[in-house]
């Protein structure tokens, strides 16, 4: 398993400077963020150019670094059509600078089931876009993964097999993030011993409290047990990336972007984790 770091941890800078930092950190891998946030801007979009993406492939071996995955999270549940079709559009395009930046992964996440909308519609709605988007990533040589997140309509460890019924045959992966389960009083080892086969990428984030009153504080200081997950996940074979996403100073945490990197890499590195 390699010790990664999610690029949305260094939102204030441009990721030329971020990857720079990873590096030097220690880390070996870097994940890209392309989702825009209320306290983070995306680092690549679909319109990233040809130039920027070259450069970003040219630094990330300079550093020594891979590049984990890209981070393509828009609502895909959206009630107006067209922005159900604009956010397809941005997957697609997220598959191809994945493609052009050397990143086997992209991964998504639902979003929040609109008003005025049943669950039963909604997830109808996920289950033609992951079934487009998977097939648009398989043509790309490229896997799409799906990240369950607390509050939205795809929340659970058990939508992984319920999506799996529903689309038999559409070879879609998990972007496995312990800590939005942790707070849903969810037990993260069942995603390994249920699903192991399809975890393709790993975050490495902490939580606490429950749904909706949770955090994400800094590795080690919620409820997340990290030994149990990783000796699960190397019993059955994981090699993939383990992804620091750092956000817990949205939650009032206060550390500096020095504190933030060496604890994410030196929590991995006792752990085992090259």
């Amino acid at each position: 398993m390699l010790a990664g770091f999610h690029s949305v941890g260094l939102s204030k800078h441009p990721i030329a400077v971020a990857i720079e930092k990873v590096a030097a950190a220690g880390y070996k891998a870097i994940e890209l963020n392309a989702e825009t946030l209320p306290w983070a801007e995306a680092h690549v979009t679909p319109q990233t150019p040809a130039t920027e993406r070259a450069a970003i492939v040219a630094r990330a071996k300079a550093g020594g670094l891979s590049i984990s995955a890209v981070s393509a999270h828009v609502p895909m549940v959206e009630a107006d059509p067209a922005s159900r079709h604009a956010a397809v559009a941005f997957v697609n395009g997220c598959i191809e600078l994945a493609r052009d930046v050397d990143a086997p992964i992209v991964h998504i996440l639902s979003g929040q089931v609109p008003s005025n909308t049943s669950e039963t519609e909604a997830w109808n709605w996920f289950a033609e876009t992951v079934a487009a988007t998977t097939e648009r990533a398989e043509a790309s040589g490229i896997v799409l993964g799906i990240e369950a997140i607390a509050g939205h309509l795809f929340r659970s460890i058990d939508d992984y097999r319920r999506l799996a019924c529903d689309l038999s045959g559409v070879p879609f992966k998990i972007n496995f993030d312990p800590s939005h389960l942790v707070v849903q009083g969810e037990d993260p080892v069942r995603v390994v011993e249920e699903h192991g086969a399809r975890i393709v990428h790993v975050h490495m984030k902490d939580g606490d409290g429950h749904f909706p009153n949770f955090t994400f504080p800094p590795l080690g200081a919620g409820k997340v047990d990290f030994d149990s997950l990783l000796s699960r996940l190397a019993q059955i074979g994981y090699k993939g990336t383990l992804s620091v996403e750092y956000e817990a100073q949205v939650y009032g945490y206060h550390e500096s972007e020095e504190q933030i990197l060496n604890h994410g890499r030196s929590f991995l590195s006792s752990r085992g984790l090259s």
